[in-house]
């Protein structure tokens, strides 16, 4: 089924994890991709060169939350794309390594580089797709967030900066989502639980956390997958969904549900 015939598809952060996935879905299924990353093209692996060099893939190398690189990845859209049908935001990091953690361990640039990376960078890539959208009168936007921004941990998961940054990517979409809809702009978010990316592996490597997935995500241990989440980025970027905005879409393994 090709939902994504000759439609043209922004994806942030798409060299890794999520974006990957979502890329080599959205192409599979007729779509014009291009993929925004920080990586120079000669730092990029041979899986993601295999994914990124498909003649419908344009790769473009930006930092998401400087304003200055999406406005030129936005003008070299202008040029490239007859329009801009859908913006999948996946861009995001763990502030882990610049001493996100408990609040009262967290450090200040823990909580800024969750909140630039993490949050800035969706307001930037959603602030250039919407200006092209409302010229359109129509789109749809895809904001990754995580579980965490819905739900609390005691244990295993206790960063706060990231936790908070999550959950502003919700309110946000949430809010715009209710504003852009005179305008046919449909903005919802997927939330996932723990997967095994590139980001993860730290979690999904610790024998501890993977046994404590039996109470955080019921469905362990199937620990989730890139595949997982493409999956319900791509229902919610089609017409399939054509009656929904304003979501907040758990892909967690029963996590959010407790």
């Amino acid at each position: 089924m090709m939902r994504f015939s000759n439609q043209y598809v922004l994806v942030v952060g798409g060299t890794g994890g999520i974006g990957l996935e979502t890329v080599k879905r959205f192409v599979m299924e007729g779509a014009w991709v291009a993929a925004v990353g920080l990586e120079s093209e000669d730092q990029l692996s041979e899986a993601q060169r295999n994914i990124l060099s498909n003649p419908n893939v344009v790769y473009l190398k930006a930092n998401a939350a400087a304003t200055a690189d999406m406005d030129n990845i936005a003008a070299e859209l202008e040029q490239r794309f007859e329009r801009l049908d859908v913006l999948v935001h996946a861009a995001g990091i763990s502030a882990r390594r610049y001493g996100d953690g408990p609040i009262d361990e967290c450090t200040e640039e823990g909580w800024d580089q969750a909140m630039n990376a993490n949050v800035k960078s969706v307001y930037q890539s959603n602030r250039i797709a919407l200006q092209q959208m409302q010229r359109q009168g129509k789109g749809a936007i895809v904001n990754i967030s995580s579980v965490l921004g819905m739900a609390g941990t005691r244990a295993h998961f206790t960063t706060h900066a990231y936790a908070a940054s999550r959950g502003a990517v919700i309110s946000f979409s949430k809010s715009a989502a209710v504003y852009y809809a005179k305008n046919n702009i449909r903005i919802n978010v997927v939330c996932p639980g723990l997967l095994d990316t590139p980001m993860s592996q730290r979690a999904v490597s610790d024998p501890v956390i993977r046994e404590a997935l039996t109470e955080f995500q019921p469905l362990a241990p199937h620990i989730g997958y890139p595949d997982d989440v493409a999956e319900a980025i791509l229902f919610l970027a089609s017409e399939d969904s054509k009656f929904i905005t304003g979501i907040a879409l758990p892909v967690d393994g029963g996590w959010s549900a407790q």
